[in-house]
């Protein structure tokens, strides 16, 4: 079954053809950007439009290296502040805990999700709203007992968190499952929080 019409993959190729990014088609035309790359990827962009599309790649690194190095000031920064020994905390439960690619921190002690959640509300002041508490069980274990414990932990409401289910089995080593935190739109956070983990061991003289 189509999805999208003709005319509209049409124009797709031909705005890839003058040279329009990825991101760029996925703003204009609405389509998801899986859907953009299927197609274009075997457009061939037009001469005159190349250094055009190559440039707004350099722009894109150019962000990247910006934003990148924002992160490095401010982790300095924060390591220098009243903050440093909860900067320290979080960053080392990160490097410990938190996926590396998202920022995700994920852990079965209540208590570290105390800890990792006081830094991040108090001294990175994300606020409840930009929180998405998810909590992981196995199909045999008490859901409402598990999002009474995390709920009395985290201070949210068990409406407020998403339930995921492990594959493979009824029941965990853990009593009541596991509790990730995720923060909306935190790719500059999980940057600067790398870029803190960095400058500790640069301190440290760990290279």
């Amino acid at each position: 079954m189509r999805v999208h019409s003709i005319d509209k993959i049409n124009e797709l190729k031909f705005l890839r053809e003058k040279g329009y990014s990825i991101n760029e088609i996925v703003l204009k035309l609405q389509i998801p950007k899986t859907t953009v790359w299927h197609h274009i990827k075997n457009v061939v962009v037009l001469s005159k439009y190349l250094s055009v599309l190559k440039s707004k790649r350099g722009g894109s690194k150019i962000r990247k290296e910006s934003r990148l190095l924002e992160a490095k000031i401010s982790s300095a920064r924060l390591l220098k502040s009243k903050d440093r020994e909860s900067v320290l905390l979080f960053a080392m439960l990160y490097w410990a805990e938190g996926a590396k690619k998202r920022f995700q921190f994920i852990n079965s002690d209540g208590r570290m999700i105390v800890l990792w959640l006081s830094v991040l509300r108090d001294v990175f002041k994300i606020s409840n709203n930009d929180i998405v508490p998810v909590m992981r069980i196995f199909t045999g274990m008490n859901k409402i007992v598990c999002l009474k414990y995390w709920s009395k932990i985290t201070g949210f409401p068990l409406s407020k968190f998403i339930v995921r289910y492990n594959d493979g089995g009824t029941s965990g080593r853990t009593k009541y499952g596991m509790c990730r935190i995720e923060v909306k739109k935190s790719g500059n956070l999980l940057k600067l929080v790398l870029a803190t983990i960095n400058e500790v061991c640069v301190e440290r003289g760990i290279v």
